[in-house]
């Protein structure tokens, strides 16, 4: 009976790992509630409270993720913090349309926070693809993030 929730757990990790690259899926915390329900199946023998805290903790942590790498990404190419905030708030309002929507919304807030303060076009520009390159490393990290939790997850329960 627990290879089918086994296999199950993994399934949906491997859903959740698609969720580091789209911001439609909770990516991280997917991972996190297969490896919760895993540990209802199986009694909390292998998934220990302890274990589970520490995965919460990388969840919490990959929360904000994608907002401190949008604003790194716009501050390391220049933005100001109308830029930054410009970034964040436009990767926000982008999301509900997709990961396009979140890329587009933060290159566009940050050119816009830019032109709002008084800085060149090119200067602009450059903080908007710094926003860009921040949201690619975030995404970068949150996937290696979930890789590592689903390779603790096998480790453990193999």
């Amino acid at each position: 009976m627990y290879d089918y929730w086994l296999i199950g757990a993994i399934v949906v990790m491997f859903i959740g790992v698609l969720g580091t690259f789209l911001p439609v899926i909770p990516g991280i915390s997917l991972i996190f509630l297969a490896m919760v329900g895993y540990g209802f199946a199986e009694g909390f023998q292998k998934m220990t409270p302890l274990f589970l805290g520490l995965n919460l903790i990388a969840v919490l942590l990959s929360s904000g993720l994608d907002y401190l790498g949008t604003a790194w990404g716009a501050r390391r190419f220049g933005a100001s913090s109308s830029g930054t905030w410009g970034a964040v708030a436009g990767g926000l309002l982008g999301l509900p349309l997709g990961p396009f929507g979140a890329v587009a919304g933060a290159f566009i807030g940050a050119v816009a926070g830019e032109l709002w303060h008084g800085r060149s076009i090119e200067t602009a520009l450059e903080a908007g693809v710094g926003t860009v390159l921040g949201l690619a490393g975030a995404s970068a990290l949150r996937f290696l993030l979930a890789m590592a939790m689903i390779i603790a997850f096998i480790w453990r329960v193999w």
